[in-house]
C-alpha cells in the first residue's frame, strides 16, 4: 500500500477515535455534574449563565421584539387574545414585541439582573408593561386570569424533573379561563441515543452518593441545565395535566399550543 493511502486511513481512524472520545468525555462530564449539583446548584448555574451571557442584556437584541416563528404563532393562535401572562420574560424582548402588537402583558422573570435591566429597557421604549420578579418554576401569588399564558423562549426546558414540570403546568391553570391559550417553546430532539443513556447512568451513580434528584433521559448541562424533549414526551405532560394540544411544531425551535380540555 502506498504511504499516502496509509496516512489517509490513519487520519480517518484518528478522527473517528477523537470524535468518540470527545463524545464520551462530554457525556461523562455532563452526567457527573448533573449528579453532583442539587436544585440550588442548578438554579445558580442557570442564573450565572444568563448573567454572564451579555446578549440578553443588549438593547439591540431585545428591541428586535419577536422572532418570525413567534410572530407566526401569535398571529395564528392569539387572534382573540387581549391579555397575556408572560413567565420567563428575560430582558424584555418578548414584552416589547407583544406590546407593539397591542397586547396587555403582565411579565415575570426569576433572574434579578434581567428584571432590573428589562424594566429600564421597557421604560426607555415607553412600554407600559413592567417585569416583576418571580422565583423560578413558580407562578405569581396573586391569581388573575388571562386570555393567554406564554412560557418565555426555552424556559420550560430549564425545569428539572417531570414532577416539577407537572406541578408547574397544573398551577398555571388557575390563571386561565376556558379558551385561554398556553404557548410553550422548548428545546427538542427527534429521539434518545446512547449518549443520553450514559449521561443518565453517570448522573445516577454520582447522585446516589450526593442524594440528589435522579436525572431523566434528555437532561444535559450546556453549561446550564437543559432538558431536551421528544414530541411524545412533552405532549404527554400536557395531556396528563388536563390540557388539549392544539398545535405542535418544530420550526427553528419546538413549540406547542394548548388549552384546558
Amino acid at each position: 500500500m502506498k504511504f499516502y493511502k496509509l496516512f489517509v486511513r490513519l487520519s480517518h481512524s484518528c478522527f473517528t477515535f477523537l470524535k468518540k472520545l470527545t463524545s464520551f468525555l462530554d457525556a461523562f462530564h455532563s452526567g457527573f455534574w448533573l449528579g453532583a449539583l442539587g436544585k440550588k446548584g442548578i438554579a445558580y448555574s442557570d442564573e450565572l449563565h444568563y448573567r454572564t451571557n451579555m446578549i440578553y442584556v443588549e438593547d439591540e437584541y431585545n428591541e428586535k421584539g419577536l422572532y418570525d416563528w413567534e410572530e407566526y404563532i401569535v398571529k395564528n393562535h392569539f387572534a382573540e387574545v387581549k391579555t397575556i401572562m408572560l413567565i420567563a420574560a428575560g430582558g424584555g424582548r418578548e414584552v416589547i414585541g407583544l406590546s407593539r402588537m397591542g397586547f396587555r402583558v403582565d411579565a415575570f422573570e426569576c433572574n434579578p439582573a434581567l428584571v432590573e435591566y428589562g424594566n429600564k429597557l421597557l421604560n426607555k421604549n415607553k412600554i407600559e408593561s413592567s417585569i416583576s420578579h418571580l422565583p423560578r418554576n413558580t407562578v405569581p401569588s396573586q391569581t388573575k386570569t388571562y386570555d393567554a399564558v406564554i412560557i418565555g423562549w426555552g424556559a420550560y426546558s430549564h425545569i428539572k424533573g417531570r414532577p416539577s414540570r407537572i406541578k408547574f403546568l397544573k398551577d398555571l391553570q388557575a390563571f386561565m379561563h376556558p379558551g385561554s391559550r398556553l404557548m410553550i417553546s422548548f428545546i427538542w430532539v427527534k429521539g434518545r441515543n446512547c449518549r443520553d443513556k450514559m449521561i443518565q447512568r453517570v448522573s445516577g451513580f454520582v447522585g446516589f452518593f450526593t442524594r440528589n434528584e435522579r436525572s431523566e433521559l434528555g437532561d444535559k448541562l450546556v453549561p446550564n441545565f437543559i432538558h431536551y424533549f421528544c414530541e411524545d414526551e412533552i405532549k404527554a405532560e400536557l395531556i396528563q395535566t388536563g390540557y388539549r394540544v392544539i398545535e405542535y411544531d418544530e420550526i427553528k425551535h419546538g413549540f406547542i399550543i394548548a388549552e384546558i380540555s
